[in-house]
């Protein structure tokens, strides 16, 4: 293992125990950096909306399809988008398994990503890691310092896309799409 690669698992353990903890954590994503915490930690989920300056419903990632189960449900459209553009840029509005409102999820295209998702065993909060309002960091130079002074730890690397993720509701037909991103999905 290089030096760097050796730094960079020692970050993944870190943001692991930071999360688990109930900690926010600030990571690199295929899109752009993103922020977050376990997705089931109403305390850290009440931290991100007061740093972000933003009571919007967050994004879930998740490391692997069955990590939906029991969370939300991804009828036929939400599950051939899936089929087609995970792992990757595309975010998928679907119901949440409660009945009790919609909710994004992804399944991110980044090693990093995914091993803190793994290595947590539950999907995370990835929001991007910007105040509401401004623009998103695709890069750790991008990040907002006083952002960073407000989490609990920093992940270092690579955003490939440098672009927010391609949003689109699968609860309506037909399917809408809600950002343009990443992901370009025909007929768009």
């Amino acid at each position: 293992m290089t030096g760097q690669e050796e730094s960079q698992s020692q970050e993944i353990e870190k943001a692991v125990e930071v999360i688990k903890k109930g900690g926010v954590v600030i990571f690199p994503t295929d899109t752009v950096y993103g922020i977050g915490c376990r997705y089931d930690n109403k305390g850290a989920i009440a931290r991100i909306r007061n740093i972000k300056g933003s009571n919007q419903e967050f994004p879930l990632l998740m490391s692997n399809i069955d990590q939906s189960h029991h969370i939300v449900k991804l009828n036929d459209v939400a599950k051939n988008l899936a089929q087609r553009f995970w792992p990757g840029g595309l975010t998928i509005i679907v119901e949440k398994e409660s009945g009790l409102g919609k909710i994004g999820v992804r399944i991110p295209n980044h090693e990093i990503t995914l091993a803190i998702i793994e290595k947590v065993g539950a999907p995370i909060i990835g929001t991007s890691a910007n105040f509401h309002g401004q623009k998103s960091p695709a890069s750790y130079e991008d990040l907002d310092k006083r952002l960073i002074s407000m989490v609990d730890f920093v992940v270092h690397g690579d955003c490939a896309q440098k672009v927010d993720s391609t949003v689109v509701d699968s609860t309506t037909l037909p399917v809408r799409i809600l950002r343009r991103g990443a992901v370009t999905i025909s007929g768009s």
